[in-house]
């Protein structure tokens, strides 16, 4: 190769790679910058938002007022409530028998259970006497005697099928409330009146047998101890049938303003 050609072929190829060598470097540059302002790679992150406001649970519990039902064999503890209001709607006495308000069945308490299997149902009493109540029945079941309650808390509306079928059965409403007040009037109203039977003799329930019992001779001793009373016993003045079944407490001034009418 002559002289001249080659000098001006290595100039052409010196000419070449430093364009190429300029375009690396100038790529380079561009990349490097590229990447500075938007890393590869690089998570989004996202702010937590001022306004959420994570809500506080309030574990303060309402202090409500308790009395301890203190017995020989146990202690259960229920709501203080205030003093109920039972002033009837009417003065008017229907066949013998004193109206009476209906209690509050939020403010009863349960005092036991009554039969078995599909027909078991359990009794409410007020709490004033059910603190009676379970005082009186653990001092039974320590002299050997089982009392059970029957019936407790009655509201109108059963004591008017309960009416209802009394008269079917006797024939008249004058008839029927020899043995079953008429609605509005029965003291099961008022969450203080129980019907009680005694443990051993199931088959002598809510029927003059139950005179015959452990359980009826326990409570003509000792009932009044306790608060207790029998509503209707042999020849009382309001003309109803003797029922040893069935007993109200009297055992506070409270109680016993309800069933004032009767008592005199």
């Amino acid at each position: 190769m002559k002289p001249k050609k080659k000098r001006f072929y290595l100039l052409r190829l010196l000419g070449i790679a430093t364009i190429a060598l300029f375009t690396v470097v100038i790529f380079g540059v561009l990349l490097l910058k590229f990447s500075l302002t938007n890393p590869s790679g690089q998570a989004t992150t996202y702010s937590t938002p001022s306004n959420i406001v994570t809500p506080k649970v309030n574990s303060m519990k309402s202090a409500l007022p308790s009395v301890e039902i203190s017995t020989n064999s146990t202690s259960i503890t229920v709501d203080n409530l205030p003093p109920v209001n039972q002033q009837p709607i009417t003065t008017q006495i229907a066949y013998g028998h004193f109206p009476y308000s209906q209690a509050d069945p939020k403010q009863l308490i349960i005092v036991g259970s009554y039969a078995s299997g599909i027909d078991q149902r359990f009794e409410f009493l007020n709490p004033e006497a059910c603190q009676a109540f379970m005082k009186m029945i653990y001092a039974a079941r320590d002299a050997g005697v089982w009392i059970i309650p029957v019936s407790g808390f009655r509201s109108i509306e059963k004591q008017q099928k309960l009416f209802q079928n009394q008269i079917q059965r006797y024939g008249s409403a004058q008839a029927a409330a020899k043995i079953s007040a008429p609605p509005g009037y029965s003291e099961h109203h008022t969450g203080f009146a129980v019907d009680l039977t005694d443990g051993k003799f199931p088959k002598q329930d809510i029927t003059l047998a139950f005179k015959k019992t452990d359980a009826y001779r326990w409570l003509t001793r000792n009932a009044k101890k306790f608060g207790f009373e029998m509503s209707f016993p042999a020849n009382n003045l309001q003309g109803v049938n003797f029922e040893p079944w069935h007993w109200r407490y009297v055992g506070s001034s409270n109680a016993a303003a309800i069933f004032t009418n009767a008592r005199n």
